[in-house]
C-alpha cells in the first residue's frame, strides 16, 4: 500500500492505493496536535496491516511557521558590514499609496546578527582572510544566546565557498548540537539579500520541522519508514532531505493538487489550463501550459496572501517554486463588515478549529461554507462523505445576525453576497496567471477540485469569460491524489554571472556535468538508482540593465556554441517584452533539474484503481432541494444527483453530490462525463 495525506486548513484528506491495487479514500478535520494518530486511524480503517511501502505527504509546517513567527531562534554571521541587509531587504514597498504599510521585521533580530573580518572578491579572490579570533569571539557570544539554529552567509560564497566552509567548521566544533546553514550550500546565488533571506529561511526552519517529522514519524513507523514530502516546484524528497532542505517544502500543499491537473491536462490533451484549487482557508491558481505547470525560480512567504505578484511584502525565498496565485478566500473565510459599511470575506479564516457555524463547533461567525448552506448548494444535513454532521439551523442564524440584520437585506440575497464577494476575490487570482501574463482566459479550461472549488467553480467561469469547466475525479481529495503522481526530484543551481562572450562551452558542460554527479550521489542516498534518472538543464540570462533574468531551457547545440542560447534569449525575450533587448548579454546561473523516470502513477492508472465505492456519490433515488441563483433566478427546485447518474449531456440548474464535495451546475450551463470520468461543465451559448 502507497498512502499520501495532505493537510488543509479544515480538512486533512487521505488517498491510498491499496494491495488490493484500488485507491482507497478517508477524510478527517485537520487537528495539527494529531495528525500521526488520525492518517493511523485512516490506515488502519483501509485494512492496512502492517504493509505500506511508503507515505507521501503535503504539508504547511513550514509556511505557517514562518507566516507565524514561530521559527526556531536563529542567529546570522555576516561578513562585517553587512549586518542589515536583513532589514533593508531590497527597499521595494508593495505600493506607494499604502502609507500604513510596515516592512516586515526580519526573522533574525539585531541582537543576533553578528558580523566577522573577512572578505571575497566578485571574481572569488580573497581580499582578507577570515580572522579567527573574532570568529570565536562571535561563537562565545552565540553560546551565551542559546539559539537552535545559525546561518552563515559571507559575502560572493556563491563564488568562493572557502571561508564559509572555514567558519562552518569553527562553528559545528564549538556547537556541535546546533543546527548550522552555509549560503553557498543552501542557495549558491548572486544577490547578498535574497541569498540571506533564503539561508535564514532554511535555517530557522530546520529544528520546526525536526520536531514535526520525528512526531509523525514516530506514529508512522510502525507501518513503513519511508516518508516522502511533497516541495514546491511539484516533486518529492525524502523526510531526510527535508530535514535539511525544509526551504523547499514551503508550498507543499498547493503544488500538489497543481501537478495533479496538469497530469490531467496533459492526458487528456488539454492545452491550455487553469488549475483552481479552493479549500478552507485559502483559495490557489496556477497556468499549465501543454501539460506542465509554469514555474517561477522563487517567491516571497510571510507577507500574507495576494492576488498579485507584489514585492517587498514577505521575506525572499529563492527555491524553485510552482508559479501559484493565493488569495485568503476559502470555504472557511469570515464574512464581516469593514468599518465603511462594505460586505468582506475573508481573508482570515475559522479553520478546523472553531469552523463555519454550520459545522457545530463552536463556531458563530459566518463564512462561505456557512453561505453555500443556506443557499442550498450544501447538503443540510451532512458533508464530508458523512463524517461532518451540517446544522443549517446554525448557518441562518450566524448570517442573519451578523450580515442580513446590519445590512438591512433579506437572508438569500445577504448569502448570495457573501459567495459574490469570495467570488470576486477568487477572479482577480485567475486573471493574476493569465490574463495579466498576456494569456487569453476565454480560451482556458478550468481544473477546478477542492472541498469548496467544484461548488464556485461555473459562477467563476462565467465572470471571466471561461465557457469550460473540467471537474475530475476526487476532486475534493485531488492534491492528496497528486501526491501519489508526483515523481521525486531535485534542483540545483550553480552562479556564473558574467557576459556570455566570457564564458566558453566547455566550461558550460562541466559545470552540468559536476550538477549532475552531485544529483547522482543524492539521489543513491535517496535510494533512486542512477539509471532511474532524468537531467533537464536550464539557464538564466539577462541584458543589458534588467532587473530580473528569462530562465530558458539549455539547448543541446549550445554545449559546443553558446550561441544557440543567445539566439534563443533574443526570441524569449521579443516574444515576452515586444523587442529583442539591447546590450551585453549575461549568463547568470545554470540549473539542473533531477527526475526520477519512474515509480509514480499515470493518471490514466490513478482513476482506474478507483475502488468501486468511491466513485459512487450516492445512492440513486430522486431528490430535489431548493437551491438560490441569484435574484435573475431565485429559489429553484434542483435535482440533486450523483456524478454515476450523468450518464449523457444534462442541463442546469443541478447539483452533484460527491464524497468529498459538492459541484452546482447553475442555470445556463450543462455537464456530460467525459474521459477518465472526469465531468465536463460547458457554459450554454
Amino acid at each position: 500500500m502507497r498512502v499520501a495525506f495532505d493537510i488543509g486548513g479544515t480538512f486533512t484528506d487521505v488517498i491510498a492505493l491499496g494491495q488490493d491495487k484500488r485507491i482507497h479514500t478517508a477524510k478527517v478535520l485537520s487537528l495539527l496536535d494529531r495528525v500521526g494518530e488520525d492518517i493511523v486511524a485512516c490506515i488502519k480503517g483501509l485494512g492496512a496491516g502492517e504493509a505500506v511501502e511508503n507515505f507521501v505527504h503535503a504539508t504547511t509546517t513550514a509556511s505557517n511557521a514562518v507566516i507565524e513567527r514561530k521559527t526556531a531562534p536563529t542567529a546570522l554571521i555576516t561578513t562585517r558590514g553587512f549586518r542589515d541587509v536583513l532589514e533593508m531587504m531590497n527597499q521595494k514597498a508593495p505600493s506607494l499609496e499604502d502609507i500604513n504599510w510596515e516592512r516586515l521585521p526580519p526573522l533574525v533580530p539585531r541582537r543576533l546578527r553578528f558580523e566577522v573580518a573577512e572578505r571575497i572578491l566578485a571574481d572569488g579572490s580573497v581580499e582578507q582572510r577570515l580572522d579567527h579570533r573574532e570568529a570565536r569571539q562571535v561563537i562565545d557570544a552565540l553560546i551565551a544566546a542559546k539559539v537552535e539554529a545559525i546561518a552563515i552567509c559571507l559575502i560572493n560564497s556563491y563564488i568562493n565557498p572557502a571561508h564559509e566552509q572555514e567558519l562552518g567548521a569553527i562553528v559545528r566544533s564549538a556547537m556541535p548540537h546546533t543546527v548550522v546553514c552555509l549560503s553557498s550550500q543552501v542557495h549558491p546565488e548572486c544577490r547578498e539579500y535574497e541569498r540571506t533571506s533564503t539561508t535564514v529561511i532554511n535555517a530557522s526552519l530546520v529544528p520546526v520541522v525536526n520536531r514535526y517529522l520525528d512526531q509523525l514519524e514516530k506514529h508512522l513507523a510502525p507501518f513503513s519508514r519511508r516518508l516522502l514530502i511533497m516541495q514546491s516546484n511539484g516533486g518529492t524528497m525524502t523526510s531526510e532531505m527535508a530535514r535539511q532542505r525544509p526551504m523547499f517544502m514551503v508550498e507543499s500543499g498547493p503544488a500538489a493538487g497543481v501537478l495533479a491537473a496538469a497530469r490531467l491536462a496533459a492526458e487528456m490533451g488539454l492545452e491550455s489550463v487553469l488549475s483552481f484549487d479552493m479549500g478552507g482557508t485559502t483559495a490557489k491558481a496556477c497556468l499549465i501550459r501543454n501539460g506542465q505547470p509554469l514555474e517561477k525560480a522563487g517567491g516571497e512567504v510571510g507577507g500574507g496572501v495576494a492576488a498579485v505578484a507584489v514585492r517587498g511584502t514577505g521575506h525572499a525565498l529563492r527555491a524553485p517554486t510552482l508559479d501559484i496565485v493565493e488569495v485568503g478566500a476559502g470555504g472557511g473565510s469570515l464574512a464581516w463588515i469593514d468599518n465603511a459599511g462594505a460586505l468582506r470575506a475573508g481573508p482570515i479564516s475559522a479553520g478546523a478549529e472553531p469552523g463555519p457555524a454550520c459545522y457545530g463547533r463552536g463556531g458563530t461567525q459566518p463564512t462561505v461554507t456557512d453561505a453555500n448552506v443556506v443557499l442550498g448548494y450544501m447538503n443540510p444535513d451532512r458533508i464530508a462523505d458523512g463524517t461532518l454532521r451540517i446544522n443549517r439551523q446554525a448557518a441562518i442564524d450566524s448570517i442573519q445576525r451578523h450580515v442580513a440584520g446590519p445590512l438591512g437585506l433579506d437572508l438569500m440575497t445577504a448569502a448570495f453576497g457573501i459567495v459574490e464577494v469570495a467570488n470576486a476575490s477568487m477572479m482577480r487570482a485567475l486573471r493574476a496567471v493569465s490574463t495579466e501574463r498576456g494569456h487569453d482566459i476565454r480560451a482556458m479550461t478550468l481544473v477546478a477540485f477542492g472541498g469548496a472549488g467544484p461548488i464556485h467553480a461555473a459562477a467563476l467561469c462565467e465572470s471571466v469569460g471561461i465557457e469550460r469547466v473540467a471537474i475530475p475525479p476526487y476532486p475534493g481529495l485531488f492534491s492528496a491524489l497528486g501526491l501519489l503522481l508526483a515523481n521525486s526530484r531535485l534542483d540545483y543551481i550553480r552562479s556564473v554571472e558574467r557576459q556570455i562572450v566570457r564564458v566558453t562551452a566547455p566550461e558550460v558542460v562541466q559545470i552540468y556535468r559536476e550538477l549532475q554527479a552531485q544529483a547522482r550521489r543524492e539521489f543513491a542516498e535517496q535510494g533512486i538508482p542512477s539509471t532511474d534518472m532524468i537531467f533537464e538543464r536550464s539557464a538564466d540570462l539577462r541584458v543589458g540593465f534588467m532587473r530580473d533574468e528569462l530562465t530558458l531551457p539549455f539547448p543541446p547545440e549550445a554545449d559546443k556554441d553558446l550561441s544557440a542560447l543567445e539566439r534563443e534569449f533574443r526570441e524569449a525575450h521579443r516574444h515576452e517584452f515586444g523587442f529583442e533587448g539591447e546590450g551585453d548579454l549575461h549568463l547568470v546561473n545554470l540549473r539542473l533539474r533531477a527526475k526520477s523516470a519512474s515509480g509514480h502513477l499515470s493518471f490514466a492508472e490513478a482513476v482506474g484503481a478507483a475502488a468501486p465505492s468511491a466513485m459512487r456519490s450516492r445512492a440513486q433515488r430522486a431528490v430535489t432541494r431548493q437551491a438560490y441563483f441569484g435574484r435573475q433566478h431565485g429559489l429553484v427546485d434542483t435535482p440533486v444527483l450523483g456524478r454515476d447518474e450523468i450518464t449523457q449531456r444534462q442541463r442546469g440548474p443541478m447539483i452533484i453530490e460527491e464524497p468529498d464535495t459538492t459541484i452546482t451546475v447553475p442555470p445556463g450551463w450543462s455537464v456530460e462525463r467525459g474521459r477518465f470520468d472526469v465531468l465536463l461543465l460547458t457554459r450554454e451559448l
